[in-house]
């Protein structure tokens, strides 16, 4: 079980995010251990991503991973994240001439959309 890391967290000046395993790229390093329900260990951290790790992470059925360093474009635009703008445009519905509220509402709409 990967742990449930947010996306984008940094620690200590390293980067961490949890992915899609389409996603992952030969050449990243793992931020956490990769195992199966059981607690098998199928790649630990700080292992370094191959074709061959993705490849039997895929038919392990692994679906995400967490890797260190810069955020993965496109990561994090999930069904989460659309639920998030939606609810923002529910939030601030009553603010729609609320110059400051608009502000906020914009702030915080490119943050989730950067995120991406």
């Amino acid at each position: 079980m990967i742990p449930s890391f947010a996306s984008g967290v940094y620690f200590g000046g390293v980067g961490m995010q949890k992915i899609p395993l389409s996603k992952a790229a030969a050449g990243m390093e793992l931020a956490a251990d990769v195992t199966t329900p059981d607690g098998t260990v199928l790649a630990p951290a700080d292992s370094a991503v191959d074709d061959a790790m993705l490849r039997r992470l895929n038919l392990a059925g692994i679906g995400k991973i967490v890797v260190q360093g810069k955020p993965v474009p496109g990561a994090n635009m999930g069904y989460d994240a659309q639920k998030r703008l939606k609810r923002l445009d529910h939030l601030f519905r009553a603010h729609k001439d609320d110059k400051f509220m608009m502000t906020l509402k914009n702030l915080l709409h490119k943050h989730f959309t950067e995120r991406v």
